[in-house]
């Protein structure tokens, strides 16, 4: 499914628009199951019906996409509805049980479980010190920074970020439902693993971070998916904040393995709402 002719709404003008709605490709697009789902969003037709207010003044103007970020809670907000535009479609059906239960994230070596060590040691600390009381979700990613305009000095990073129960209820009374978007979220860049045990684990599993990247993530996700796992089962949040609270282990960009991993390493469907696996790419009428 070819997006970019749907994304092309929002800098075409009025007679581009009816050009573009006559396109074959276009109209199976809008026929399309995952399409006539997501037309059911409300936050999908008030963007639909920005695009047409942008076709009747001639395309879409620098003052436009300003007005648009503040309307949508800044560039976060519009990411966020963005992905709930985009992120269901392109993925294939799959059972979300089946793969919870075939999924087994693994330390392989001592280099491994080492760092899984430094992981817990490093989230307990974070957690200890967050200073909301009413914490209801966690989110761990992973991005690379760098120190200088030449981007020449990368710094790899892993993150904690989090959100309250109030945030949470202000963000559905704005967009109608949770957002998954931790930009959103009451803290969006908590506290950060130092780089000394996260340098020794890459080096000795031997990634380039420029070549491996892909793999490596991953990597880096599936132990801390241990990592939390061992944090549940010691039930360090429930100590520390009342109750469970889930992790979510991702940075930008949701997936189905992004929910598959979340339920694994938390235990249970039930402490996600619907909006998050919708926002991971799971249809809305799929059983999760």
């Amino acid at each position: 499914m070819d997006l970019s002719k749907l994304l092309g709404i929002f800098s075409a003008g009025e007679d581009d628009i009816k050009k573009m709605m006559n396109d074959t490709d276009m109209q199976e697009m809008m026929q399309s199951p995952q399409m006539q789902a997501l037309m059911q969003n409300p936050n999908i037709t008030n963007m639909l019906d920005k695009a047409a207010g942008f076709a009747a003044q001639g395309g879409i103007m620098p003052d436009d996409v300003e007005r648009m970020t503040e309307e949508m809670g800044g560039i976060g907000g519009l990411m966020s509805q963005m992905g709930s535009l985009f992120g269901g479609m392109g993925y294939d059906e799959i059972d979300l049980d089946e793969e919870v239960e075939a999924y087994e994230p693994e330390a392989f070596d001592s280099s491994d479980r080492a760092f899984v060590t430094e992981l817990k040691a490093w989230l307990k600390d974070a957690l200890t010190d967050i200073p909301a009381d009413d914490v209801c979700m966690l989110e761990i990613g992973f991005h690379v920074e760098f120190t200088d305009e030449t981007l020449e000095t990368p710094v790899y990073d892993l993150w904690l970020a989090y959100n309250t129960e109030k945030t949470r209820a202000e963000n559905r009374e704005k967009y109608g439902e949770d957002v998954w978007n931790w930009i959103n979220w009451t803290d969006d860049h908590f506290r950060t693993l130092d780089d000394e045990p996260f340098a020794a684990w890459r080096e000795s599993q031997g990634y380039d971070e420029e070549n491996d990247g892909d793999e490596m993530i991953g990597r880096i996700y599936d132990l801390v998916a241990l990592a939390v796992m061992d944090l549940h089962k010691e039930q360090f949040t429930e100590h520390r904040f009342g109750k469970k609270v889930p992790f979510v282990i991702e940075d930008y960009e949701y997936s189905q393995q992004t929910a598959i991993r979340a339920v694994k390493a938390n235990g249970g469907k039930e402490l996600f709402s619907p909006e998050f696996y919708a926002a991971c790419g799971f249809e809305p009428d799929e059983e999760t």
